[in-house]
């Protein structure tokens, strides 16, 4: 049975979770607790739990402002980085990832072997420690996150404290940043291991989606954020960084260990089928470069396989793309297959031959598409996020086209995702690879890649800052040295076989500089019947 363990990198001490055992680790060594950690357990890394021992809890009522509390705590651990510890796999260290992380803060650690196969979960803590108050803001200012400190008349300040993806405690604030009076808005309870149920108001939970990003972009499975819900719903954020609350922080261990135990020892007979689906979009251009709205096809948002999908313009609702939605399969080819025939549907619907269509990340100057992987059958987890980063995002933005990076980070920020009604989540972070069967391929493969091999894949390059930079600044030379060591991590897997006649065309369009044209009509390469326009028809006689 996998265990889990809890990594105190402020202090170097090895414990197991859970209460039954605390007087046990107390007195246990770390050095021989180490030799009991095996393959399939996972391991917490969590920092910080001395010093909130120490007062830290004084030091936030004093503060009232979570950004200033936030700097003040990094500025603290700074000073002690290179004393903490932190946690490595053997399996797949190379010098050159550990001159990487020495750059980014996290070689400063010493760090302790561990067997391979083991799930680190909130490794970024002790990294996040090194990290200045500027570099936490560039982060969330890349991702799209930032929001200036002050407050505009009409907005309204959240706290959101997040373990592993969910809530645990939302606060409303008053303006000066302290806990507006009552009780919080919602609280994960302090002995159970369940997810505090997300609210209904749809405000509400894009706050603490916009918490959930900020902390995922600092590389943090916990922590807590300042969310401001400004005038018309949307949510940005002013400030992120680790729980400070002991209580909380419990609550949010105790969570995390929770849903490791459930993810690893699923109920026998219990395991869904892992299935794939997708949901990608394209544009209906004119001759002359102009949009038509799918809606004048599909109808405003119509449900079903092939439709329309709604874009937020100013405060108008409109249907500029059109969306296909095909059942779910289990492997790329019957994907792929689904959305052919729906491209020959919406063929019998688009009735003007004149119409070019068109796939990508940014067919046209300010209209993003997306390519959004839909998985069930799988746990959502944030290391199976950075794995669809790494071996889907980083892949798939070597080939787009240049001007694709406008999409982000409005559009396709990483580790982007929706949980859905169906139990599974989709992955948003994708641009629209509708160009060719190819493409669709490809992305699916890599996706379904991920799922299967979540624990054997350890190569995770979403965590090295180098190429996080270049894809979000569009640098496909540094980002392009992350394209080696992945195709070497994923032929290593025993999935990759079946997978790799749909992957390594990808990789070697990559390899080569070779981008995709989103320009092209993709229905020459997906074999849809084109009518030809009106006036090459020849008059009737």
């Amino acid at each position: 049975m996998a265990a889990v363990w809890l990594w105190n990198s402020s202090t170097g001490r090895l414990e197991l979770a859970g209460e039954a055992t605390a007087a046990a680790a107390e007195s246990a060594p770390t050095a021989s607790l180490l030799a009991e950690v095996k393959a399939g357990d996972a391991v917490i890394v969590s920092s910080c739990v001395a010093e909130k021992k120490k007062g830290s809890e004084s030091r936030q009522g004093e503060s009232g402002q979570q950004g200033e509390s936030g700097q003040d705590q990094s500025r603290r651990e700074q000073q002690g980085v290179k004393e903490k510890q932190g946690l490595r796999e053997q399996k797949g260290i190379t010098e050159k990832q550990h001159m990487s992380e020495k750059h980014e803060g996290y070689g400063k650690q010493l760090l302790p072997v561990l067997p391979s196969g083991i799930w680190l979960l909130n490794e970024g803590e002790s990294g996040f420690a090194a990290m200045s108050a500027a570099e936490q803001q560039q982060r969330l200012r890349r991702a799209g996150l930032l929001r200036r400190q002050e407050l505009g008349d009409s907005d309204r300040l959240y706290k959101v404290a997040i373990a592993h993806l969910e809530p645990i405690e939302l606060q409303r604030l008053d303006r000066r940043g302290r806990p507006a009076a009552g009780q919080p808005l919602l609280r994960a309870e302090p002995g159970g291991h369940a997810a505090a149920p997300w609210p209904r108001d749809a405000a509400l939970r894009r706050v603490i989606r916009a918490a959930v990003a900020a902390l995922y972009a600092l590389g943090l499975d916990m922590g807590e954020a300042e969310v401001v819900l400004g005038e018309g719903g949307r949510a940005a954020v002013r400030a992120a960084g680790v729980l400070r609350d002991a209580k909380l922080r419990a609550v949010g261990l105790a969570r995390m260990a929770a849903w490791y135990e459930a993810a690893a020892a699923p109920v026998p007979g219990t395991a869904p089928k892992l299935l794939l689906g997708a949901d990608p979009e394209f544009a209906l251009v004119r001759p002359d470069g102009r949009i038509v709205p799918a809606s004048r096809f599909f109808g405003d948002g119509a449900q079903g396989a092939a439709g329309s999908d709604a874009m937020l313009i100013g405060r108008r609702i409109v249907y500029p793309v059109a969306e296909l939605r095909p059942e779910p399969a289990e492997s790329p080819a019957a994907l792929a297959a689904h959305l052919r025939r729906l491209l020959l549907r919406a063929a019998e619907r688009i009735s003007d031959p004149s119409l070019c269509w068109v796939a990508g990340a940014m067919p046209v100057p300010g209209l993003p598409l997306g390519g959004h992987i839909h998985l069930s059958g799988t746990p959502l987890s944030s290391r199976l996020l950075r794995l669809l980063d790494s071996y889907a995002a980083f892949p798939l933005a070597l080939v787009e086209d240049p001007a694709g990076r406008g999409r982000r980070p409005r559009y396709g920020a990483l580790g982007e995702y929706r949980q859905q009604p169906h139990g599974g989540f989709e992955y948003r972070t994708l641009p629209s690879w509708l160009i060719s069967p190819a493409a669709a391929k490809a992305a699916l493969a890599l996706a379904l890649l991920c799922a299967r091999e979540t624990r054997a894949l350890t190569d995770i390059p979403a965590l090295d800052e180098r190429y996080v930079e270049a894809f979000y600044s569009g640098d496909h030379a540094e980002l392009a040295g992350c394209l080696d060591p992945l195709a070497s991590a994923m032929a290593a897997t025993p999935s990759y076989a079946a997978l790799a006649a749909d992957i390594e065309p990808l990789l070697d369009a990559a390899r080569r500089g070779i981008t995709w044209d989103e320009r092209a009509d993709i229905r020459h390469k997906w074999r849809i019947p084109m009518l030809a326009p009106a006036s090459n028809k020849r008059p009737n006689k």
